[in-house]
């Protein structure tokens, strides 16, 4: 006797019920387990790139501490890190002089952005090996810290995580997949293995998330999945949806692309529901606007900094280091094309006495006026810029003898007129010029040197004058 309808339909229905069980917790399992080896990926390069990034900009930013290095044995060298009795430092080296910023800066940026704790752990012989002959250097270092058999450990501390990081490289899940220990490695003087920067992750929400609630939806799939198979559909298709779409976002996000922020914020607005992915995607968005506002600061702090790096915060003039890259380039166009250049020197005279009976506000008073007037009596297209103290040049391109004669017999004039407040006293000052225009193939060192010979020359012969370069010993005198 053949099968009844009615039984085939229940068989076929528990059969589909069954298969559609095991297909729906292979997917969950599946999408799960990829979703948490990626997490765990992305949580590790994400820390790993802020904490290099960060390190960067304190490397290129301003320094907050400068000093020479002892038995130096590196002259420049960017990226470098050194130990102090006062903990880690990175920067640059320049003629082993070291300028740098305290490195627990970029640890604890590091820490804000990607919500993590943090320890630093020192091997204890290598700093031992350090401090030797360096006085009470270890016990200045080790002040704050936690001290064990074979580390020092400053910041958050754990014995736990201590224990597993002997082994670690790279990163390592521990407590039953709850926490990701990340290690990055310091070395100090280029080469010296001093220790590790140690951050430490809770995963257990993420654990939470991406097991626990999947594992609810297929408990409740297999109750229900008969009547509701085609919902229970629906449901699956909107939440792997919604994790592909907060992935690729995340993605996004990681490489510091922030386009998608508004939609998310969209479809947030859009939603009726309060979920687990409700929040998840508000905690996402709100991350992402936060860090962007953050990374925008650091970069108008970084854009701020290369500005005064090239500029003379006094009188707003390029400083020497400005005026020396552009020159170079001027003279290069200069002897390329043919064209005539030309250098002004220029320097307050009895500018120490200024200072002296008047005081240093009244030779900033009288420095930012030169300025201004140098400013007022140049083209757009030449450079002028403080050279030191009250000492400032001018190139000009284009511009042969003759012409740089008249912009420096023009400048000389109009700062004999300047008057400035002297404790209601009016007082002014004259200035010296020395000329010199490019010749041949020289370099713009060669013609800075010979209008400095050439201000010397005016300054000895009475100041309060333009002397012109010739090379003779009878240089032009006063305009």
């Amino acid at each position: 006797m053949g099968m009844s309808l009615r039984k085939r339909l229940i068989l076929s229905a528990f059969s589909l019920s069954f298969l559609l069980s095991v297909l729906t917790i292979l997917v969950f399992s599946f999408i799960a387990l990829r979703e948490f080896r990626s997490e765990v990926e992305r949580a590790y390069q994400n820390i790993i790139r802020s904490f290099t990034y960060s390190q960067r900009l304190l490397g290129e930013g301003v320094q907050e501490v400068r000093f020479t290095l002892e038995d130096c044995g590196v002259r420049e060298r960017k990226g470098y890190t050194v130990l102090t009795e006062d903990g880690l430092f990175v920067g640059r080296v320049d003629n082993c002089v070291f300028y740098g910023s305290h490195l627990r800066k970029a640890i604890e940026f590091t820490a804000e952005v990607n919500g993590l704790s943090w320890m630093v752990v020192y091997d204890r012989d290598v700093v031992q090996r350090i401090a030797e002959g360096k006085g009470d250097f270890m016990d200045r270092f080790v002040r704050d810290k936690v001290l064990e058999k074979e580390y020092i450990v400053e910041g958050f501390y754990d014995p736990a995580i201590v224990k597993e990081i002997k082994d670690l490289a790279g990163y390592k899940l521990i407590s039953g997949y709850r926490t990701l220990v990340v290690e990055y490695p310091v070395l100090v003087e280029g080469s010296v293995p001093v220790g590790r920067v140690v951050f430490v992750k809770d995963f257990s929400a993420k654990l939470k998330e991406i097991f626990i609630t999947p594992a609810f939806l297929i408990t409740y799939s297999v109750a229900v999945v008969v009547l509701l198979s085609t919902v229970l559909l629906l449901i699956f298709n909107r939440i792997v949806g919604d994790i592909l779409m907060l992935r690729d976002m995340t993605m996004k996000f990681k490489d510091l692309d922030f386009s998608e922020a508004d939609r998310l914020a969209s479809v947030l607005r859009k939603t009726k529901s309060r979920d687990e992915l409700y929040y998840l995607k508000r905690a996402v968005l709100t991350m992402a606007q936060e860090l962007e506002t953050f990374i925008n600061r650091l970069q108008d702090e970084k854009n701020r900094f290369e500005e005064l790096a090239y500029k003379d915060p006094l009188t707003d003039l390029d400083n020497r280091r400005s005026f020396t890259e552009k020159a170079k380039a001027m003279a290069e166009y200069a002897k390329r094309y043919g064209e005539p250049l030309s250098v002004l020197m220029i320097d307050i005279d009895n500018f120490k006495k200024v200072n002296d009976t008047y005081g240093h506000d009244v030779g900033d008073r009288l420095l930012k006026a030169l300025a201004d007037v140098i400013r007022r009596s140049i083209r757009s297209s030449d450079t002028a810029a403080r050279f030191g103290g009250e000492e400032f040049v001018v190139l000009l391109p284009r511009t042969d003898e003759e012409g740089a004669r008249l912009v420096a017999d023009r400048i000389r004039k109009g700062f004999k007129e300047v008057r400035v407040d002297a404790d209601g006293e009016r007082i002014g000052s004259t200035v010296s010029i020395g000329v010199a225009t490019m010749r041949g193939e020289d370099g713009v060192e060669e013609v800075i040197k010979r209008a400095d010979e050439a201000l010397y020359e005016a300054k000895r012969s009475g100041k309060d004058r333009v002397v012109v370069f010739r090379g003779t010993g009878e240089d032009q005198g006063k305009g």
